[in-house]
């Protein structure tokens, strides 16, 4: 019951941070419509925009992961995956939630990391705009905690599936 109500809310962290992803990839698009209407009408640029994208879009990726590994969105070599069947298909699929957990940890721990000393020294872009580091460099951690999370979501129901798998074929 405990690990259904902890699935649940991982789950739900997983699609809010994808909804966020979404609202980042909306305001993507409307700013750089903007920016060409504004190059093609009036002869200007802004400041902000082309420097922003950069951050928007590794914003939308990091926080977008999550759900993607959820929904087995990222590319895969699944020639030995379909090749099996039952608990043995069931360990592959942990061992690759295992490794996929732990690229999340380190890359999490690292960008936790880079934006922190970027807080501390006061980093800043080296363009007009001198953006703080540590604001668009914030949703890397965030984005590789909530990838860990459905790492482990899907690690526990895979180690259930061996199981379930192993149980049946004793029956």
């Amino acid at each position: 019951m405990i690990i259904r109500t902890i699935d649940k809310a991982a789950g739900k962290i997983g699609d809010l941070s994808f909804q966020l992803s979404l609202l980042v990839t909306v305001f993507l698009v409307v700013a750089i419509t903007w920016e060409v209407a504004n190059r093609f009408l009036f002869s200007t640029s802004s400041v902000w925009v082309s420097e922003v994208s950069g951050y928007l879009v590794a914003s939308m990726l990091f926080l977008a992961a999550g759900r993607v590994y959820r929904e087995g969105g990222h590319v895969s070599m699944s020639i030995f995956l379909d090749m099996l069947s039952g608990a043995p298909k069931f360990a592959l699929l942990a061992l690759i939630d295992v490794l996929a957990l732990g690229l999340a940890l380190v890359v999490g721990y690292a960008t936790y990391d880079m934006a922190l000393l970027s807080y501390q020294l006061n980093w800043r872009s080296s363009t007009t705009l001198a953006m703080p580091l540590f604001i668009p460099q914030m949703f890397m951690p965030i984005g590789a905690a909530v990838l860990a999370l459905e790492a482990i979501r899907l690690l526990v129901r895979n180690i259930s599936g061996v199981c379930q798998a192993r149980k049946g074929a004793l029956a």
